[in-house]
């Protein structure tokens, strides 16, 4: 249960934001609150008096705040009222007159639940005026009038006509009073305040909490639409009493799990605020990050190190800057080098804002069931260990890569860290249009394994996930070259870059530290063979190039180099002719260097492992910095 008391904890530090919206950012819900998506607006003043009404049409603002009981929150069936916006058949007594179909149960329900409230101590002004308006009996006939319902020719209400997709029987309605100071009663925080004291005095027998270890009010229905609006899937259910949900091990419910109704509404509410706000939700998962203790902007794990910052308001990155330079300076790497010059002042600026009491708290989210969450993933720690751990794989798990960062829509090339999902989608993406597809399932168990590598200094991206990218990266004839070269061989060299560097060692001179490794001397001929035949077949102009046969013969070379490598040197030949006299002594002098340092036997038809990748990329930079270096000269 820690994971609701961190967030219930996160909930009463920023209590006094709820109900509140800050320029269309996403609303933290007071305690016995939800939200629905409201069709219909209705204005009345606040003698109880209909004046006006209007359809809500997609991309207005919809979403309404509404209070809700513990019974209604989770209702599936029955008779369950909300205490005051609510669907037609709750509200209005003229609903059976209308469409013949008998709803006065539901509406003697909410007449009666909304009149205990409104005779209540904690009564407001506009649940008095919305009561006085229904006793009426004449919504549906003002609607109509108003001609914000339309009849069909028997005079029938009927769901023929849609309102945001939704039929108009089953439309959701909502107040708005005139003559109040708030005529909103979705954005009155006096009423949500109100319905709050009014509602705690209804609470039910005490019982020991799990989470908060208290005799506190408990509740069995706990609150959906945790990851969007529409999501019913829920994190704490016991509805199934004749099944094996609990059956087996406890007799009733409560045995299993007991926490408070009010401990949970503010755990699930700063839960969907927090997704909602700075939340990764994508492949039907959800994962968040934030400070527990106060309100300060963390860095986001599951977003590449160039990307990582961007919803931090006070960091400091010159971002038009780097953007002006991207579009000047033809030579990437000075436009990298300097972004990381940037970069890393920003980051220190931003690391000596944490104090040393702050905490940290991650949680990923996981649909089991169309009903059902699971937490896949949860922690918490210092937020100084925190940016320990991400600055940690920040450094080591690196790589050139051109990303979308800042406002410059082409991008920047720069040295950073692959995002999660990235690495997801170098291990198993298949390109099936222009970019890297992935089976939705795959990716998420993918991000979740990844998770702990970045929080946690001491642990290693998965073997296997690396062995897969370095499986994809052998295969590059079934990718579009830039998709292949920045979207899988990059990242795949991250990847190794990050175990590699965690053994103790360095990227910065692993050629030279690899001089006599088999693995890295076949990738470094590799990359030879490679750029070769690309200088041979340059022709001025051209946008494309054909494929070369060390990218046709890859995935054969990466399991049998040796024999492999003879059919590609042998398909050389013929290029040669094409280069000038100093091109071909300068790859001769290349591939006489790598020949002399394998060692006895080890030219061999054996699979090479992952680290032939670093080997060729390494090798085809230092190549064409060599080649670009003498052009200059």
């Amino acid at each position: 249960m820690a994971w609701m008391r961190a967030l219930a904890g996160t909930y009463d530090v920023f209590a006094d934001e709820a109900g509140v919206e800050h320029n269309g950012q996403p609303v933290l819900l007071p305690i016995s609150h939800s939200t629905f998506n409201a069709q219909i607006e209705v204005t009345i003043d606040r003698e109880g008096n209909f004046r006006r009404s209007q359809k809500l049409e997609k991309g207005k603002d919809v979403v309404t705040i509404i209070p809700v009981t513990e019974d209604s929150a989770a209702r599936s069936s029955g008779i369950t009222p909300h205490p005051l916006c609510d669907k037609l058949c709750y509200l209005a007594g003229d609903y059976t007159a209308y469409t013949g179909d008998d709803k006065e149960a539901y509406f003697a329900a909410y007449m009666e639940q909304l009149r205990d409230w409104a005779e209540a101590e904690e009564s407001h002004p506009s649940v008095q005026a919305v009561y006085r308006y229904l006793g009426k009996k004449t919504l549906i006939g003002d609607l109509v009038r108003d001609k914000t319902l339309e009849l069909d020719e028997d005079n029938r209400l009927t769901d023929r006509l849609k309102i945001q997709t939704t039929g108009q029987t089953g439309a959701n309605v909502r107040f708005l009073i005139s003559g109040s100071e708030i005529p909103e009663v979705w954005k009155d925080p006096g009423l949500y305040g109100q319905f709050i004291s009014y509602y705690r005095k209804k609470a039910g027998e005490k019982k020991l909490c799990y989470a908060s270890g208290q005799l506190e009010a408990c509740s069995d229905k706990h609150p959906s639409k945790i990851r969007n609006t529409a999501d019913k899937a829920k994190l704490i259910s016991g509805n199934d009493d004749v099944g094996f949900t609990y059956r087996g091990r406890f007799l009733e419910k409560d045995q299993a799990v007991s926490v408070s109704y009010e401990l949970s509404q503010k755990a699930h509410n700063a839960l969907r605020w927090l997704i909602q706000k700075q939340g990764y939700t994508r492949d039907e998962s959800a994962i968040v990050c934030w400070m527990m203790n106060r309100d300060m902007q963390i860095p986001d794990i599951t977003k590449d190190s160039a990307n990582a910052y961007n919803a931090i308001d006070d960091f400091e990155m010159d971002w038009d800057c780097l953007d002006e330079l991207a579009e000047e300076l033809q030579d990437k790497r000075e436009t990298g080098k300097y972004f990381a010059e940037q970069f890393n002042n920003a980051v220190r600026g931003y690391a000596g804002k944490i104090e040393i009491d702050d905490h940290v708290a991650i949680i990923a989210l996981e649909a089991a069931t169309t009903g059902r969450l699971s937490i896949v993933y949860y922690d918490e720690m210092g937020a100084r260990q925190y940016m320990d751990a991400i600055l940690d794989w920040q450094e080591h798990c690196r790589w050139m890569r051109h990303v979308k960062a800042g406002k410059n829509e082409r991008g920047i090339t720069c040295e950073c860290s692959p995002s999660p999902r990235d690495m997801a989608m170098a291990a198993f993406g298949v390109q099936r249009a222009k970019w890297l597809e992935a089976d939705s399932r795959l990716l998420r168990a993918t991000v979740k394994r990844l998770l702990p590598c970045i929080t946690r200094k001491e642990r290693r991206i998965p073997q296997d996930l690396v062995k897969a990218a370095a499986r994809r990266a052998s295969m590059p004839e079934t990718m579009d070259s830039f998709v292949w070269y920045n979207e899988v061989l990059r990242v795949a060299c991250a990847m190794i870059r990050y175990n590699y560097e965690k053994e103790g060692k360095t990227m910065d001179h692993f050629l030279k530290d690899n001089l006599e490794e088999r693995n890295v001397l076949f990738g470094r001929l590799l990359a030879v063979f490679d750029y070769m035949e690309q200088r041979a077949m340059y022709e001025p102009g051209e946008k494309e190039q054909r494929t070369t046969n060390a990218k046709r013969y890859w995935n054969a070379y990466s399991s049998r180099p040796a024999k492999t490598a003879k059919t590609i040197r042998q398909n050389l030949v013929a290029y040669e002719k094409k280069l000038n006299g100093y091109q071909l002594s300068k790859f001769e002098e290349w591939i006489e260097e790598i020949m002399k340092h394998f060692a006895a036997g080890d030219y061999d038809n054996r699979a090479l492992s992952e680290l032939y990748l670093p080997g060729y990329y390494l090798q085809m930079d230092y190549m064409k910095e060599a080649l670009y270096t003498k052009k200059e000269q």
